[in-house]
């Protein structure tokens, strides 16, 4: 237990180490599209190096680069523990937007603003640490502990986590996420993302005589509009993942927003993507849309392409393709990692955070589908993927304390 004090001790010293660590990470753009991470790439392993960590680099795409680094602790044979956090972000966007540079990692009242700050710089900030940490005090642990740090999340990850795991030693016995999640949940799931690209092509003609041809806008519209069926579709949810999901309910509803717990155990479809036609006086001849889809628990993928091959298959000019798809994921939420980290977190704050599923997808998935249990623990997403998105440095610091002291534990 001297240990342990002594280290909670110390992390309670290093704060502002956690706070200019996370802002430096955000100064380092990485925004994907186009998915180049190689400038904040460099500065991680930088900081590695200056902690004398080693670690290997796996670059299948040279702009995409990944690196692991793994150590054996010096007490004896024990569990292995897999830290996982992704480099990439959503693109900034219209800086115009911005109240502060999105790339500035500015600190003002409590909140440090950036692209990429909690969606998942917070949560690379927690792996960091952790790693870098516990390697320092590895003659105190059992087992292995193993950093991930990936590119190309954002995009389903070919040539990141899903690229890392098919070639190197990453798997483990359990896996700790930092992406945003809210400090009062802990993630044990996630719902199945499932993109499709869908084409409708006319004759076209003169948009003075709307009588020679069908407007493949107009029609887009329908088939879209038909698309909405999918809201509707019934949800066999496993009776123990409904039950945890309506535990949390008013925890989750008050984080996210009313109806959020809804929206985890129905289809979801939003139209991400929509272009077509070559001028205001001519009737388009072909448009393109672009929707995400999101799958809960208890409906397969193979059950949603089905229907959407039904829907769009109603009009003739239509046609549809997958982009990419993942199914839905859970793993065993009284897994030991998810109870070191709602022990953890309770101490630090006195809420002890409740199990729940991720309405956005994390490469946490790609442990879960391999039966080894993944948590996802961050700090709340505000304004993800919008202008001035932020991380409450309180919520930044109890992230990393939480993720230090879980994996210590996990491994003495």
């Amino acid at each position: 237990m001297t240990a342990r004090t002594d280290l909670q001790a110390t992390l309670a010293t290093r704060h502002d180490e956690f706070v200019d660590l996370c802002a430096d990470l955000i100064r380092r753009p990485s925004e994907n599209p186009p998915g180049d991470t190689t400038e904040l790439f460099g500065f991680v392993t930088q900081y590695l190096s200056s902690h004398d960590v080693p670690f290997i680099v796996v670059a299948p795409e040279p702009t995409m680069p990944n690196l692991y680094a793994t150590f054996e602790g010096g007490a004896g044979e024990g569990p292995h523990l897999v830290l996982n956090g992704h480099l990439d972000v959503f693109p900034a966007g219209d800086r115009a937007r911005w109240s502060v540079d999105p790339f500035g990692g500015v600190v003002q009242d409590g909140k440090l603003y950036g692209r990429g700050a909690n969606d998942m710089k917070a949560g690379v900030t927690a792996s960091l640490i952790t790693y870098t940490t516990l390697y320092r005090l590895r003659d105190h642990l059992r087992g292995r502990l193993t950093l991930t740090l990936v590119s190309d999340e954002e995009t389903f990850g070919p040539w990141g986590a899903r690229y890392l795991i098919e070639h190197a030693p990453v798997l483990g016995d359990a896996l700790l996420n930092g992406e945003p999640s809210t400090m009062q949940t802990v993630r044990f799931g996630e719902k199945g993302p499932c993109w499709v690209e869908i084409v409708v092509e006319t004759e076209g003609g003169h948009g003075g005589y709307p009588h020679v041809s069908p407007n493949a806008i107009r029609e887009m519209t329908h088939v879209l509009a038909d698309l909405d069926e999918l809201r509707q579709m019934d949800v066999p949810m496993p009776p123990e993942v409904r039950n945890a999901l309506e535990q949390g309910r008013a925890t989750l509803d008050r984080q996210l927003g009313a109806g959020a717990t809804d929206t985890l155990m129905a289809v979801t479809v939003n139209v991400g993507v929509i272009e077509g036609g070559d001028k205001v006086n001519m009737i388009a001849n072909r448009c393109r849309a672009e929707v995400d889809l999101r799958c809960p628990v208890g409906v397969t993928l193979d059950e949603i392409l089905q229907r959407v091959d039904a829907i769009v298959g109603r009009n003739p000019r239509a046609r549809w393709q997958l982009l990419n798809s993942s199914p839905p994921n859970v793993c065993d939420p009284e897994a030991r990692i998810f109870t070191l980290v709602k022990d953890n977190a309770e101490a630090l704050s006195g809420f002890r955070p409740l199990p729940t599923i991720s309405l956005g997808g994390t490469d946490a998935r790609l442990w879960r589908l391999r039966d080894i249990p993944a948590a996802v623990y961050g700090p709340t997403p505000h304004n993800m993927g919008a202008p001035d998105e932020y991380v409450l440095v309180d919520e930044l610091i109890q992230t990393v304390t939480t993720h230090v002291l879980t994996a210590w534990d996990f491994l003495v």
